[in-house]
């Protein structure tokens, strides 16, 4: 084979290449820009969901209160009983 035609094949393989390498990191960077820009947008928040999630937590606060309160109950009567057993 010519030298002149291998120099020339070899040539635009290398063009191709990196064509083909600057074209694959571009849209890289563009991708990651786009999903950098999504990210940093702030989210919406929605009252109504907020304000629904608020009166979720304080109805598990009062439930958990009631539970509390209902396990010193039972743990003063258990210890009544043992009073009253030891008499």
């Amino acid at each position: 084979m010519d030298p002149d035609i291998l120099s020339f094949f070899q040539v635009c393989a290398g063009l191709v290449i990196t064509v083909g390498s600057l074209a694959i990191i571009g849209v890289t960077a563009r991708v990651i820009l786009l999903r950098a820009q999504r990210s940093a947008q702030a989210p919406r928040i929605d009252d109504n969901r907020l304000q629904h999630l608020e009166q979720a937590v304080d109805a598990i606060a009062i439930e958990v209160e009631r539970i509390s309160e209902n396990q010193r109950f039972a743990t003063k009567l258990l210890a009544d009983r043992e009073k009253e057993s030891l008499r």
